[in-house]
């Protein structure tokens, strides 16, 4: 009896979230495009062209401008497909997180290659690790991608 009412405290709450999660839509409405900040990088695909990325220079009820290196281009709305927004990276923190883990990784490999062992070439396996989880850390944290595209609207 005990373990059928823990599994239904379980199994309820996931229902109920993945019904809530399937019952939400594909973004189509065009409020969220015309609720974007002038200046924001987005991603246009209209027509059969690739998509064209820039700064959003307006947007109104029939039409979407974008400013880049070529120039600006403007979308009439029937003829866009998607628009994704840019989203905002996260390379400092992730730096500063790899170069945590990292050490702390690497001090544990030396600290753990060092006991028992008491020659001074022992004893430099603690900072020698250290550095070699700092460098991997650091590195890895580096370029490790974040950011991309966020969906606002798609036909």
């Amino acid at each position: 009896m005990a373990l059928g009412g823990s599994i239904s405290r379980v199994v309820v709450p996931v229902l109920i979230l993945s019904v809530t999660a399937a019952a939400q839509s594909p973004p189509s409405n065009w409020d969220s495009v015309r609720m974007i900040a002038p200046g924001t990088e987005v991603r246009v695909a209209a027509g059969t062209a690739a998509a064209v990325r820039g700064r959003l220079e307006s947007v109104s009820d029939n039409a979407l401008i974008v400013t880049n290196a070529s120039g600006t281009e403007s979308f009439q709305r029937p003829e866009i497909h998607s628009v994704a927004v840019k989203k905002k990276g996260h390379r400092l923190r992730n730096t500063l997180i790899g170069m945590g883990v990292g050490t702390a990784a690497g001090l544990g490999v030396g600290g753990a290659q060092a006991s028992g062992c008491n020659t001074f070439l022992c004893n430099l396996a603690v900072p020698f690790f250290g550095f070699i989880g700092f460098v991997a850390g650091t590195v890895t944290g580096l370029v490790w991608r974040t950011g991309g595209w966020r969906q606002v609207y798609a036909q």
